[in-house]
């Protein structure tokens, strides 16, 4: 599992930097950045909704 940086969404389609796949492999999964369980590298914008979960 890798923490990634969103640059970009094209309909069904997510753009991002970082993550620790050869191109063009599917991603099964899709979970957003939870702060107590996360340790991402330099500044995170987290969406409000996030701090509303129950985890």
């Amino acid at each position: 599992m890798c923490t990634v940086r969103l640059v970009g969404i094209e309909g069904t389609t997510l753009h991002v930097q970082g993550l620790d796949v050869i191109d063009g492999t599917p991603v099964i999964d899709i979970k957003p950045y939870t702060p107590p369980y996360d340790e991402p590298k330099g500044e995170v914008r987290v969406p409000e909704w996030v701090y509303r979960l129950k985890y």
